[in-house]
């Protein structure tokens, strides 16, 4: 596996690891919201476009074979983390982590999180955020990071939680 920035070249390839990603999520986690998976992708491409022109923001690929396997995000932590924690200066949000569906549960998303760690750790930063509101992406958080640093009850609903990771690599 291959672990790099993202270039321009890889952007459609990235927007349809997302999109298959993602509708794979809605479709196990049995959503309803008709409009979940179209706002989900709108923030994805923003994010993509925020890489190419925001120094804030860095997206990274898991490559295998020449196809694009994963994907995460280095960015400043989002609404909901900042407005929920009194975050660190310069803090870091872990965030947009994808693995295709038909890769999952084959140590992409291991090697991802391990990578990220290591640029984490590159820009001298020892905290990063994560944040999580699909009950399968809590499960799999949880088994990765531990507990939350923060549960947020009925955040999406009644029985909808959504959790925050605060989380030290020192």
């Amino acid at each position: 596996m291959n672990f790099r920035t993202l270039e321009q070249s890889d952007v459609k390839s990235l927007q349809r690891l997302f999109m298959e990603s993602l509708s794979d999520l809605i479709r196990r986690e049995r959503f309803e919201d008709a409009d979940l998976l179209d706002e989900e992708v709108a923030r994805l491409n923003t994010t993509i476009q925020d890489h190419f022109e925001d120094d804030h923001v860095q997206l990274y690929v898991v490559e295998q074979e020449g196809v694009l396997v994963g994907a995460g995000a280095l960015l400043p932590p989002n609404d909901i983390i900042s407005g929920h924690l009194e975050i660190k200066r310069d803090a870091i949000e872990l965030g947009s982590v994808y693995v295709l569906p038909r890769m999952q549960r084959k140590g992409v998303g291991q090697f991802l999180l391990e990578e990220m760690k290591r640029e984490i750790l590159a820009r001298e930063h020892h905290v990063f955020y994560l944040d999580a509101g699909f009950p399968s992406a809590q499960a799999y958080w949880q088994k990765q990071l531990g507990e939350p640093s923060l549960i947020l009850e009925h955040y999406w609903g009644q029985g909808a939680s959504h959790m925050i990771w605060e989380v030290n690599i020192k």
